[in-house]
């Protein structure tokens, strides 16, 4: 296996880390473990981080992909994929600054003498964390896809 495909091979299972966190942190939140919730979606966050660093590292050393020889579908995947990634990061990012919003209220502290969360900044939290768990399932998908077209390039004469 070339350096590239290796490198995209544990790409693919960071990006999977990052779903399975986030799920296990929306999990965590349903049953009111609000410390846990914080801890997964975190952890998913330093995940992003880390594919982030690893990325820049790859592009210094091994170079970009040459896309230019890939197949029409497999270039409309990428573009797929690209779009679920940015959304992925903006909604996250909405989610954190509303999480950030959210700190000292009632709806994460869980105590009764703190005030309440401004319904709106609850909701958008909310919605955008979604939207963002949603997009990492689907980046993570059209990444597999990705890879699977890598490794058929790569076996093919």
């Amino acid at each position: 296996m070339d350096p590239k495909t290796l490198f995209w091979t544990g790409a693919l299972a960071l990006m999977a880390g990052v779903v399975g966190v986030s799920i296990a942190g929306i999990l965590r939140r349903r049953r009111g473990d609000l410390a846990g919730h914080r801890r997964a979606m975190l952890s998913a966050c330093a995940l992003v981080g880390l594919f982030l660093l690893a990325y820049l590292l790859k592009v210094f050393f091994l170079g970009h992909e040459h896309v230019a020889k890939w197949s029409p579908r497999d270039r409309l995947v990428l573009r797929i994929h690209e779009v679920f990634i940015a959304v992925m990061l903006s909604a996250g990012a909405v989610a954190g600054s509303r999480a950030w919003r959210l700190r000292r209220t009632r709806n994460a502290t869980l105590d009764p003498f703190d005030p309440p969360a401004p319904h709106t900044v609850a909701r958008w939290h909310r919605r955008a964390g979604w939207a963002a768990v949603l997009a990492a399932a689907g980046g993570w998908l059209t990444a597999l896809l990705l890879l699977i077209g890598m490794l058929q390039r790569v076996g093919s004469p």
